[in-house]
């Protein structure tokens, strides 16, 4: 009796506590989603946003990149349409894009966002605000600026990724760009004095579309960086001055670049694997502001068309001298450009006073873009190539030595 009157307890328990437990009542199948790969913003007429969305059709059959009055582009890859809507601000543009879609919108595969250069000028803060509260959005989802509207770059059909979305994520992780993410963008806003920060600024989409981008081999998808500053565009910078703001904030990876010695004809280049800058700032007694830059490189010799013998000291040091000189350019050429052109501090120069000298950056942060633009920066670069190669010299002047 005693054991019987236990089970029996234990099978009220169990009933009622099953009664407490729910089911998948808010699932959502496959098949009823709306999956984005992408999202292009730009700017619309009467100060309106227009959204496109790059969403994948799990269909067969030739693959196609489709808009919704039905046009197609021959490609290849993955079948992707292209579905846009307007609206008063990003989250109505949504709204009114998800009444033309008999799925719903599922943004757990979106990785990028696309800024219309019209748009980014214009500014995105209000754009940034819906992104961070809408809790379907991926905080490490990568953001760009295109050269022309947004758009254009949703509906690229790469030649080896199956969407626009993937070869611009795949070639921010080659030494051509960098990554900024909607994580990055919001520290920086926060962070900095004047709410500076960078994004990779593309080409317009006619530009590297199937017909024009194949033919011009040369023509990179990335032009450099937009530099923003207060939530707006303020300018960008090309590819040569990108390396100078990567090696100043610490962020280049590996690079090659090619110097041609002064005294003989050819080249020289260098891969360089290890990049590290240090920033040093100091206030001196009678209040001026300075900052010491350092960067330290160190690589190998890829290739040398020069009749320079790299194994003698002398030569091989004329050979890093001038990596120095190239780099230096760089570096005082995107200095120069933001600082003085754009009153942007992208290189995290604030940041360093801010960790030095605590009090004086309190009473100077309010002023500080001036105190950047008129700040005496003084830069020192060091190259050491480690490793020039099998050879000693080039096979020409092997070949006349043996001779």
């Amino acid at each position: 009796m005693k054991g019987t009157g236990i089970r029996s307890m234990l099978l009220l328990v169990i009933g009622a506590a099953s009664c407490l437990l729910s089911g998948c009542w808010d699932r959502m199948e496959v098949n009823d989603m709306a999956i984005i790969l992408a999202a292009g913003i730009d700017q619309g007429a009467h100060n309106e946003v227009e959204l496109s969305l790059q969403v994948f059709i799990p269909a067969s059959g030739n693959s196609s990149v489709m808009t919704q009055d039905s046009r197609k582009s021959s490609g290849r890859g993955e079948q992707t349409l292209v579905s846009v809507a307007k609206g008063t601000s990003l989250a109505d543009a949504v709204s009114h894009l998800q009444e033309r879609l008999s799925r719903r919108l599922f943004w757990g595969h979106n990785k990028i966002f696309v800024f219309g250069k019209q748009r980014a000028e214009a500014g995105v803060k209000d754009d940034l605000d819906f992104l961070l509260r809408y809790v379907e959005m991926r905080e490490r989802a990568d953001i760009y600026v295109s050269e022309g509207k947004a758009i254009e770059v949703m509906r690229v059909i790469p030649e080896l990724e199956r969407s626009s979305m993937e070869a611009l994520r795949e070639l921010s992780k080659t030494e051509v760009s960098t990554e900024v993410d909607l994580r990055d963008v919001i520290e920086q806003i926060v962070e900095t004095p004047g709410q500076t920060f960078y994004v990779p600024y593309v080409l317009s989409g006619s530009a590297m579309s199937h017909e024009n981008f194949v033919r011009n081999t040369a023509a990179p998808y990335f032009k450099g960086l937009a530099i923003f500053k207060e939530g707006k565009m303020v300018g960008n910078v090309d590819n040569n001055l990108t390396r100078g703001v990567l090696w100043l904030s610490n962020k280049i990876k590996k690079s090659t670049i090619t110097v041609v010695p002064a005294s003989v004809p050819g080249n020289v280049s260098i891969s360089l694997s290890r990049n590290e800058s240090r920033l040093k700032p100091h206030i001196n007694a009678n209040g001026k502001w300075g900052l010491t830059i350092s960067i330290q490189c160190e690589g190998d010799v890829l290739q040398n068309t020069s009749s320079l013998d790299l194994m003698k000291p002398d030569q091989m040091h004329l050979i890093e001298e001038k990596a120095s000189e190239l780099i230096r350019s760089r570096v005082m050429g995107a200095l120069e450009k933001i600082k003085k052109g754009m009153g942007a501090d992208v290189f995290g120069i604030g940041e360093a006073f801010h960790r030095k000298y605590p009090r004086q950056w309190n009473k100077e942060k309010m002023k500080w873009r001036e105190s950047f633009s008129e700040m005496d920066i003084e830069l020192t670069i060091y190259v050491h190539i480690l490793r020039p190669g099998i050879m000693s010299k080039n096979i020409p002047s092997l070949n006349q030595k043996e001779r």
